[in-house]
């Protein structure tokens, strides 16, 4: 799993390639739960991931209760259909915002 990141006005894109699953979860929640621990607006382009297992899940998890607890936000966007049904299998659509686009993905944390 690797992890770029944009600067757009006053979001964060962390841009995720790869695989978030129990051997990249550890990373995973370092790199992506950070800023939200600031109350920063972040966006997760999911567009490259093309897995994410239940370890995964509770990462994404974790930095929407953390981007909530700590007044940012979190949005996704560009989830493949095999990621895009994990999220909605698993109920995880009805907690985090998830979006079908950049643009609206930023609308959806923008202050």
């Amino acid at each position: 799993m690797d992890v770029a990141t944009e600067v757009h006005g006053d979001a964060l894109i962390h841009r995720v390639s790869g695989r978030i699953d129990t051997g990249t979860a550890a990373d995973a929640e370092r790199k992506l739960t950070a800023e939200v621990r600031q109350g920063r607006r972040v966006v997760l382009d999911m567009s490259q991931v093309a897995y994410v297992s239940s370890a995964g899940l509770r990462v994404v998890l974790m930095a929407a209760k953390l981007a909530k607890a700590n007044r940012g936000a979190l949005s996704l966007f560009g989830l493949q259909p095999t990621v895009r049904e994990v999220f909605t299998m698993s109920g995880f659509d009805k907690v985090v915002t998830i979006r079908d686009d950049e643009a609206s993905a930023l609308a959806a944390v923008a202050g």
